[in-house]
């Protein structure tokens, strides 16, 4: 739009999004956020070129709150949820004129909006570029004041929550700057690869934690290598190393692959190895196979438990402390030697320990809210990565079930824990993984606006349907990385998945040398930093609950 010398033009600049893995199938960063929502809408109202959705137009998006530039053609389209920004320009805009100072939807242009969008989606599938949505985004404003000059106005600060996965080391002895920036070279085949590091000093353990609150509320780009940003901490007890993966190309199983490179590197340990590689999965190196008639039945087994949980609304995770804050928090709890081994002898294996406790604590901490809930859902990763998959790739390739258990199976922590074992035999011989991708795959076809039409669907009933957690278990590592001997020993190493949910707690879960170490990671908007602690203090008690059952 043209601009006036009343009036604001858009498109100052252009924000490019998803440049390397574009088209390949590959999760996406999430929308920018701005600092104050309130304020972007109001000035986007102010300005008189815009139209608020009505109750009608929100069908389209609940949940948000919509403006549409009031202009035919390349009308620019912000959509707000919460504190993050969606914008993008439609080529026609679904309002007719503006008639007696007020715009109104037509059925006649909001037919050619849908048909422009359809046809683009046709073309794209025609080329050959599946899931290619190159986002453009409009990232400043410019308005005009009144006999003044233009003045710039931005809209978008992503300071604020970002989806990286949290993987952080602690050593006895302290790394060197320049070491440490060359082996970031080195692994990731580029000069410049050690630019993603900062260096910060912490006098103590609260420094450490800013730091990592500081860290991981940065969004990561996918646009340059590497996809990840590095914290080296100096603290008198030994420095730690704290890295930000973005989840879209690194999952938590990828980051651990990462993390044994890189101190392999640093110590300089073994003859040279390729660099790693975080393009060559375009496709899941894994495919479902036809199904046999016993499989079958264990199938629509697994159907029928599926249609059960979407029938039955999850209940959230009981709020205290929470204060308005988008970000998270870490709250870190090892356990003893001792401790471990009972949680990993006894009952199932650790990873189906950890998730019933994780089902009884949330039943008991919301049953000490006074929230009550039949159904409690948690996600869980599934790493579907192939056994001869080559050491230098580095990718997303986990997928996420939801196990959940009812009243009566979290009777006993013995039920709990038969519930949870019996689930995660149900998903490894139904492969419900695999066939989730197949169906991602097949949904390929479908129009751009068909696949949206059922995103929407989840802002409209509130997130109601979002689960209350996610544990994520990377298993045991009989011997932690080695930066080799001027570095010390790795004395912690402390792991969580990230969330999109702004209620959803994130437990992390590494064995290090037979301790486990669990990291608590919640949202602002759940806890603050005593509840969690007594959360975990929780958690932990039903652990030792779970894991000294014998069935």
């Amino acid at each position: 739009m043209p601009a006036g010398e009343d009036q604001p033009a858009t498109l100052q600049t252009r924000l490019e999004t998803d440049a390397a893995g574009a088209g390949k199938g590959r999760n996406r960063a999430g929308p920018p956020t701005v600092a104050d929502p309130a304020a972007l809408l109001q000035r986007l109202d102010d300005s008189g070129h815009f139209h608020r959705d009505s109750r009608a137009g929100r069908v389209y998006h609940p949940g948000m709150v919509s403006l549409r530039e009031d202009v035919p053609v390349d009308s620019l389209h912000v959509s707000v949820d919460d504190n993050r920004v969606m914008a993008h320009v439609d080529e026609a805009s679904p309002l007719a004129a503006r008639s007696e100072g007020r715009s109104r939807y037509s059925v006649v242009r909001a037919t050619a909006h849908n048909l422009a969008g359809i046809a683009h989606d046709v073309l794209t599938l025609v080329r050959g570029r599946q899931g290619d949505h190159t986002c453009k985004l409009d990232c400043e404003w410019v308005s005009r004041e009144a006999g003044g000059a233009p003045r710039i106005v931005p809209l978008l600060d992503p300071t604020t929550s970002a989806w990286g996965v949290q993987l952080d080391v602690r050593l006895s002895g302290r790394l060197d700057e320049a070491r440490l920036r060359a082996a970031l070279d080195t692994i990731v085949g580029v000069r410049g690869g050690g630019d993603c590091l900062t260096v910060v000093d912490c006098d103590d353990d609260e420094g450490l934690d800013a730091a990592r609150r500081r860290l991981h509320g940065a969004d990561v780009p996918l646009t340059v290598l590497p996809p990840f940003h590095v914290h080296l901490a100096h603290h008198s007890a030994g420095d730690v190393l704290m890295l930000n993966l973005n989840h879209a190309a690194v999952d938590g199983f990828g980051a651990l692959r990462l993390l044994e490179r890189l101190a392999r590197s640093y110590a300089g340990d073994g003859p040279p190895q390729d660099a790693l590689d975080f393009l060559a999965c375009a496709d899941l190196p894994v495919q479902p196979t036809a199904p046999t008639p016993p499989r079958l039945v264990r199938l629509g087994r697994a159907v029928l438990e599926r249609l059960r949980d979407a029938l039955s609304k999850p209940p959230r995770l009981a709020a205290e402390e929470a204060d308005g804050d988008a970000g998270y928090g870490f709250h870190l709890v090892g356990l003893s030697a001792q401790a471990t081994r009972d949680v990993s002898r006894r009952g199932g294996g650790v990873g189906e320990v950890l998730i019933a406790a994780l089902h009884l604590t949330i039943a008991e901490w919301n049953r000490r809210h006074q929230l009550r809930g039949r159904r409690i859902g948690v996600l869980v990763p599934v790493d579907l990565r192939p056994d001869d998959l080559p050491d230098h790739v580095v990718a997303n390739l986990s997928v996420n079930t939801r196990l959940s258990t009812t009243p009566r199976e979290r009777a006993t922590p013995g039920a709990a824990l038969r519930a949870i074992c019996w689930q995660v035999e149900r998903d490894e011989g139904t492969r419900t993984g695999i066939a989730l991708i197949a169906a991602l795959e097949r949904a390929g076809m479908l129009a751009l606006w068909a696949k949206q039409s059922t995103i929407v669907l989840q802002p409209l009933i509130d997130n109601g349907r979002a689960d209350a957690a996610m544990v994520c278990d990377l298993g045991s590592l009989a011997c932690a990385p080695s930066f080799g001997p001027g570095a010390g020993q790795v004395r912690e190493l402390w792991f969580s998945p990230p969330s999109r949910s702004p209620r959803c707690l994130c437990v992390g879960a590494v064995t290090v040398e037979g301790r486990l170490h669990l990291t608590f990671r919640y949202p602002h908007r759940l806890f603050g930093p005593d509840a969690v602690r007594r959360f975990a203090d929780l958690y932990v008690a039903q652990l030792e609950l779970v894991g000294g059952t014998t069935s």
